[in-house]
């Protein structure tokens, strides 16, 4: 069981998707440069939007764009 940056213990399964968030973290930019590119069709991972305001991506994609998995 591993220890998120936040110090929280996770007891289940990776999560399927990240928050926008936590995407742009992983990848090293600013939330709203990951929201403008995803708003522009430029975002390098694809965002799945829940509405109109809040998109998640896939955790396979963000990962692998971060060198996190090969």
């Amino acid at each position: 069981m591993g220890e998120s940056a936040e110090g929280v213990v996770q007891t289940g399964p990776a999560p399927l998707f990240y928050s926008e968030e936590e995407t742009a973290a992983l990848l090293g930019i600013h939330r709203t440069t990951l929201r403008a590119l995803a708003v522009s069709g430029q975002a390098p991972v694809e965002p799945i939007r829940l509405t109109p305001h809040k998109r998640v991506y896939r955790r396979i994609d963000v990962e692998r764009l971060a060198g996190v998995v090969e």
